[in-house]
C-alpha cells in the first residue's frame, strides 16, 4: 500500500513531546519498508513545512535550525520517497480550491493530495482530517495514524 504523509504527523512523529508522537510513530515506522510494510511517501514541501514547525514550537529546550535539519535528513529524506510537486499539480491544486471556494493555507493541503492522487497513493494520514475531506479527495482515504 502506498501512504503519504503531511507535515502534521511527520512533525509528531519525530517529537516526543507532542500529542499523537505514539500513534504517528508507530504508522511512520510501518512505512519504512520491507517486506509486506506500506510504501511511505511525502511531498518536498512537506519537508519546508516540517522545518518551519520544528523551528517554531514552544518547546524548551526549542528545536535548533541544525536539529531541525538533521532531523529531516536523518529520518524523512532517508526513509520516505519524497516527490516534488508538478506545474499541473499547482494548476488543479489552484482550480480545485478556487472552484470549492476555499481561501487561504488550504492551497498547500491541496497540494499534497493533489500529489497523492497522482501517485495513486491509497492513504494520506494527517491530523487535520476536516481540512482534507473539504478537498473532495479522489481515491485517496484520508486517515489519522
Amino acid at each position: 500500500m502506498k501512504v503519504l504523509f503531511d507535515t502534521s504527523v511527520l512533525v509528531t512523529a519525530v517529537v516526543d513531546q507532542l500529542p499523537n508522537h505514539e500513534a504517528s510513530l508507530a504508522c511512520y515506522r510501518h512505512s519504512r519498508g520491507g517486506k509486506g510494510r506500506d510504501t511511505g511517501m511525502c511531498t518536498a514541501h512537506a519537508l519546508a513545512e516540517a522545518y518551519a514547525t520544528l523551528t517554531r514550537l514552544p518547546l524548551s529546550p526549542r528545536i535548533q535550525p541544525t536539529d531541525a535539519a538533521r532531523l529531516i535528513r536523518t529520518n524523512f529524506d532517508r526513509d520516505l520517497t519524497v516527490v516534488g510537486a508538478t506545474r499541473e499539480d499547482y494548476d488543479e491544486a489552484l482550480d480545485r480550491v478556487a472552484r470549492l471556494g476555499l481561501a487561504s493555507g488550504v492551497i498547500y493541503d491541496a497540494l499534497h493530495l493533489i500529489a497523492a492522487e497522482r501517485l495513486r497513493c491509497d492513504r494520506l494520514y494527517t491530523f487535520n482530517l476536516r481540512d482534507f475531506e473539504r478537498l473532495e479527495p479522489k481515491r485517496v482515504r484520508i486517515m489519522a495514524p
